[in-house]
């Protein structure tokens, strides 16, 4: 069974790497991705790996864990109509029926993403339930991502991945241990792409784009499968020597933007880890 709409694909291979693009798919009613599955879910996955987040941060604000009370997150999902949250499974591909599913979405969309740029590496899985008109704040994600839409409704921004949006400052300070969270201008609201998503529809992320969501009047599921590749993980290396090299008085050249490469950084990255310098 093909879960990505095949008609879907050349659309996706010709947008990727670079451009958001729609995508359908058939995992609305999956039994893995329903509530209570996800609730369950949220149990059989190690604790650290499971995130309740407040549900009315703003953009530009603290997207703070909630520890209003004592809930258990299983049961902040089985009542997330009320319970006014923000929950993220991460990497679910630790628990092997979902590692099966995000083998199987990866086998349909490998052909449109490797004559771009390669087998998708280090692929991921992450899970969000939202309550009703919960706002994901604006940041960035160091990875490919295509989000699957399951249930309810949400209004998906998306911008280039390029100051103002994404100041380079904030970028290295990610590959530094930093969080991915993005100075928020009123001014951006008009720069945003729009995307309503729907259940069954799907949409692709490029790597590094500036977003934020907001979910629509009823609970919200999405499905993330996010991947590398040998682009992106080289850029990963340049953004965290830059400061090093800064420190050392040598260029750090700009961002590279796809096809370019950044392989004597990302050369230099290496060395400098093998010699304990990052």
């Amino acid at each position: 069974m093909s879960f990505v709409a095949p008609s879907s694909l050349d659309p996706f291979a010709s947008a990727y790497p670079l451009s958001p693009t729609m995508l359908q798919h058939s995992l609305t009613d999956h039994p893995l991705l329903s509530f209570e599955a996800l609730a369950k879910a949220s149990i059989d996955l190690p604790p650290q790996f499971v995130e309740r987040r407040i549900g009315n941060a703003p953009n530009g604000g603290e997207f703070a864990m909630d520890r209003s009370d004592d809930a258990d997150v299983a049961t902040v999902i089985r009542s997330i109509q009320t319970s006014g949250n923000w929950i993220m499974l991460r990497f679910v591909e630790q628990l092997p029926a979902y590692r099966e599913l995000l083998a199987r979405l990866m086998d349909q969309i490998g052909p449109a993403i490797s004559p771009a740029t390669g087998p998708g590496l280090t692929v991921r899985g992450f899970i969000f339930v939202s309550a009703p008109g919960t706002l994901t704040p604006f940041h960035f994600d160091c990875e490919y991502n295509i989000l699957f839409q399951i249930a309810g409704d949400k209004q998906f921004a998306t911008y280039r991945p390029m100051a103002p949006w994404l100041p380079i400052d904030r970028h290295e300070a990610y590959y530094g241990g930093g969080d991915n969270m993005l100075p928020w201008n009123d001014a951006y609201e008009a720069d945003a792409d729009i995307h309503p998503m729907q259940p069954g529809d799907g949409l692709f992320i490029p790597y590094a784009s500036p977003h934020w969501v907001r979910a629509g009047a009823e609970p919200s599921i999405s499905l993330s499968i996010t991947w590398q590749s040998q682009w992106s993980q080289a850029l990963g290396d340049a953004m965290q020597i830059n400061p090093l090299l800064r420190r050392w008085g040598l260029p750090t050249g700009d961002v590279p933007i796809w096809p370019k490469a950044a392989k004597w950084r990302s050369i230099g990255c290496r060395v400098a880890r093998k010699a304990g310098l990052l």
